[in-house]
Protein backbone atom coordinates (compact mmCIF):
# COMPACT_ATOMS: atom_id res chain seq x y z
CA UNK A 1 0.00 0.00 0.00
CA UNK A 2 1.43 3.39 -1.04
CA UNK A 3 1.41 6.23 1.49
CA UNK A 4 -0.38 8.45 -1.03
CA UNK A 5 -3.40 6.15 -0.70
CA UNK A 6 -4.08 7.38 2.84
CA UNK A 7 -2.20 10.67 3.28
CA UNK A 8 -4.02 13.43 1.43
CA UNK A 9 -2.48 16.68 0.26
CA UNK A 10 -4.43 18.73 2.80
CA UNK A 11 -2.94 16.69 5.69
CA UNK A 12 0.71 17.34 4.76
CA UNK A 13 2.34 20.24 6.60
CA UNK A 14 5.85 21.61 6.02
CA UNK A 15 8.18 23.78 8.11
CA UNK A 16 6.04 23.28 11.18
CA UNK A 17 7.21 25.26 14.21
CA UNK A 18 7.18 23.18 17.40
CA UNK A 19 9.52 23.31 20.37
CA UNK A 20 8.30 20.23 22.23
CA UNK A 21 6.54 16.93 21.83
CA UNK A 22 3.46 18.37 23.56
CA UNK A 23 3.36 21.20 21.01
CA UNK A 24 3.52 18.66 18.18
CA UNK A 25 0.48 16.92 19.68
CA UNK A 26 -1.33 20.27 20.02
CA UNK A 27 -0.67 20.98 16.34
CA UNK A 28 -2.07 17.58 15.39
CA UNK A 29 -5.12 18.17 17.60
CA UNK A 30 -5.62 21.66 16.19
CA UNK A 31 -5.80 20.26 12.68
CA UNK A 32 -9.04 18.63 13.84
CA UNK A 33 -10.28 21.69 15.76
CA UNK A 34 -11.64 23.29 12.60
CA UNK A 35 -14.22 20.53 12.57
CA UNK A 36 -14.66 19.77 16.25
CA UNK A 37 -13.00 21.49 19.25
CA UNK A 38 -13.89 18.70 21.68
CA UNK A 39 -12.32 16.17 19.33
CA UNK A 40 -9.15 18.26 19.22
CA UNK A 41 -8.74 18.09 23.02
CA UNK A 42 -9.50 14.38 23.05
CA UNK A 43 -6.85 13.68 20.39
CA UNK A 44 -4.23 15.70 22.28
CA UNK A 45 -5.04 13.85 25.53
CA UNK A 46 -5.00 10.42 23.85
CA UNK A 47 -1.68 11.12 22.08
CA UNK A 48 -0.10 12.19 25.37
CA UNK A 49 -1.58 9.13 27.09
CA UNK A 50 -0.17 6.82 24.41
CA UNK A 51 3.25 8.48 24.61
CA UNK A 52 3.40 7.84 28.37
CA UNK A 53 3.34 4.11 27.54
CA UNK A 54 6.53 4.51 25.52
CA UNK A 55 8.06 6.72 22.89
CA UNK A 56 6.51 6.57 19.42
CA UNK A 57 9.87 7.45 17.93
CA UNK A 58 11.03 4.75 15.53
CA UNK A 59 14.56 6.09 15.10
CA UNK A 60 16.38 8.20 12.53
CA UNK A 61 14.38 11.32 13.46
CA UNK A 62 10.98 9.80 12.69
CA UNK A 63 8.00 9.36 15.03
CA UNK A 64 4.60 7.75 14.49
CA UNK A 65 2.34 8.99 17.27
CA UNK A 66 -0.98 7.21 17.02
CA UNK A 67 -4.22 6.74 18.89
CA UNK A 68 -7.84 5.68 18.59
CA UNK A 69 -10.70 8.05 19.41
CA UNK A 70 -14.46 8.18 19.30
CA UNK A 71 -15.87 10.84 17.02
CA UNK A 72 -14.22 10.08 13.70
CA UNK A 73 -15.49 7.74 11.00
CA UNK A 74 -12.28 6.86 9.19
CA UNK A 75 -8.59 6.71 9.93
CA UNK A 76 -6.74 9.96 9.32
CA UNK A 77 -3.00 10.23 8.71
CA UNK A 78 -1.23 13.54 9.16
CA UNK A 79 2.34 14.20 8.06
CA UNK A 80 4.38 16.98 9.65
CA UNK A 81 7.84 18.02 8.52
CA UNK A 82 9.16 20.04 11.46
CA UNK A 83 11.37 23.09 11.00
CA UNK A 84 13.58 21.94 13.91
CA UNK A 85 14.02 18.62 15.65
CA UNK A 86 12.00 17.92 18.80
CA UNK A 87 12.85 15.58 21.68
CA UNK A 88 10.62 12.47 21.70
CA UNK A 89 12.89 10.49 24.07
CA UNK A 90 14.04 8.43 21.10
CA UNK A 91 16.15 5.39 21.93
CA UNK A 92 18.75 6.50 19.34
CA UNK A 93 18.85 10.01 20.85
CA UNK A 94 17.99 11.67 17.53
CA UNK A 95 15.50 14.55 17.66
CA UNK A 96 12.32 14.08 15.64
CA UNK A 97 11.75 16.17 12.51
CA UNK A 98 9.39 13.86 10.58
CA UNK A 99 6.04 12.94 12.12
CA UNK A 100 3.44 10.54 10.72
CA UNK A 101 0.42 10.66 13.03
CA UNK A 102 -2.36 8.07 12.77
CA UNK A 103 -5.74 8.94 14.30
CA UNK A 104 -8.13 5.99 14.01
CA UNK A 105 -11.76 5.43 15.05
CA UNK A 106 -12.06 3.73 18.44
CA UNK A 107 -13.64 0.64 16.82
CA UNK A 108 -10.98 0.36 14.10
CA UNK A 109 -9.67 -3.19 13.86
CA UNK A 110 -6.97 -3.59 11.24
CA UNK A 111 -7.06 -0.41 9.15
CA UNK A 112 -4.57 1.48 11.32
CA UNK A 113 -2.27 -1.55 11.51
CA UNK A 114 -2.09 -1.74 7.71
CA UNK A 115 -1.28 1.98 7.59
CA UNK A 116 1.35 1.60 10.33
CA UNK A 117 2.92 -1.24 8.38
CA UNK A 118 3.01 0.84 5.18
CA UNK A 119 4.65 3.77 6.96
CA UNK A 120 7.18 1.40 8.56
CA UNK A 121 8.08 -0.07 5.18
CA UNK A 122 8.53 3.42 3.73
CA UNK A 123 10.75 4.75 6.51
CA UNK A 124 12.85 1.60 6.62
CA UNK A 125 14.53 2.86 3.43
CA UNK A 126 17.03 5.48 4.58
CA UNK A 127 17.19 6.94 1.05
CA UNK A 128 13.45 7.74 1.18
CA UNK A 129 13.86 9.51 4.52
CA UNK A 130 16.70 11.64 3.14
CA UNK A 131 14.64 12.53 0.06
CA UNK A 132 11.71 13.40 2.32
CA UNK A 133 13.94 15.71 4.36
CA UNK A 134 15.20 17.32 1.16
CA UNK A 135 11.71 17.93 -0.21
CA UNK A 136 10.53 21.54 -0.09
CA UNK A 137 6.99 21.28 -1.48
CA UNK A 138 3.89 19.28 -0.68
CA UNK A 139 3.82 18.02 -4.28
CA UNK A 140 7.36 16.62 -3.94
CA UNK A 141 6.32 14.80 -0.77
CA UNK A 142 3.15 13.45 -2.38
CA UNK A 143 5.28 12.16 -5.26
CA UNK A 144 7.55 10.35 -2.81
CA UNK A 145 4.51 8.93 -1.02
CA UNK A 146 3.23 7.60 -4.35
CA UNK A 147 6.32 5.42 -4.78
CA UNK A 148 6.66 2.08 -3.02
Amino acid sequence: MKLSEFISKNLIFLNVQADSQKNVFKIIGNIFSKKNKALSSLIIDKLNERERLGSTSVGNGVAIPHTKVNGINKTQVIFLKLKNGVDFSASDGVKIDLVFSIIAPENSESDHLLILSSISNFIRKKQKIERLRGSTTIDEILFLFSKI
